[in-house]
């Protein structure tokens, strides 16, 4: 019988396999025979394991056309909402 940690590695590289495949979620769950509540399940817990790995901070690719209206959520679940422009680098000293 298989352990949980070698069934757990085994979903998370099915996340990995998807991810690569180029394919919806949907499409990818009709090809290899995968409940979608499942493979839901599956990418929920790897997007977890992804956030608790990399840290407290996502780069973050900011174009003139975003500088306004921007809504930061921080992982404590507080939010951040800018009604103006604000800089790049206004936004690098607040999070630095």
């Amino acid at each position: 019988m298989e352990s949980r940690q070698q069934t757990k590695e085994q979903q998370l590289a099915m996340i990995v396999t998807w991810q690569q495949s180029g394919q919806s979620q949907k499409q990818f769950c009709l090809q290899n025979n995968i409940a979608y509540h499942v493979f839901h399940y599956w990418y929920k817990v790897y997007r977890n394991q992804v956030v608790a790995n990399s840290g407290s901070f996502v780069a973050v690719n900011i174009t003139p056309q975003l500088q306004s209206n921007i809504e930061l959520h921080l992982a404590n679940g507080n939010r951040i909402v800018f009604h103006q422009a604000v800089s790049v680098d206004f936004l690098k000293a607040l999070i630095a």
